[in-house]
């Protein structure tokens, strides 16, 4: 269903790609590069913009569907997501952890607040 889906949406992306170069802008657009200076009745003038901003706006709107459904549909294998670091962590294993001593040594040096300088 997902290859089905993705191939749909790759058609879908290029025939946008080309109903939008395919319009008339400022500049004329690829219509009037195609077309030379018969573009517009070749393509029909006003009408062929109107089809064109309607064809445009389906493939805009089913290209944003299509990728709704391929997110939504979207199967990840792993129950819990990772990252690339926990992965490796993982196939590597965790690095050692420096030694902690929780109590001091003797009593005398609990009275007195730990410095980060040694002395």
């Amino acid at each position: 269903m997902t290859a089905l889906l993705t191939v749909i949406h790759v058609i879908v992306c290029v025939l946008l790609i080309l109903a939008v170069l395919m319009q008339s802008g400022k500049g004329g657009g690829l219509a009037a590069a195609v077309g030379g200076g018969s573009s517009s009745s070749m393509l029909g003038g006003r009408a062929a913009t109107t089809f064109l901003s309607k064809v445009t706006t389906y493939l805009a709107s089913s290209f944003l569907v299509i990728c709704l459904l391929l997110a939504v549909l979207y199967d990840d294998d792993t129950a819990v997501p990772t990252s690339a670091t926990e992965r490796i962590l993982e196939t590597q294993g965790a690095p050692f952890a420096a030694p902690f001593d929780a109590a001091p040594e003797n009593a005398a040096d609990a009275d007195e607040p730990a410095s980060a300088i040694p002395q």
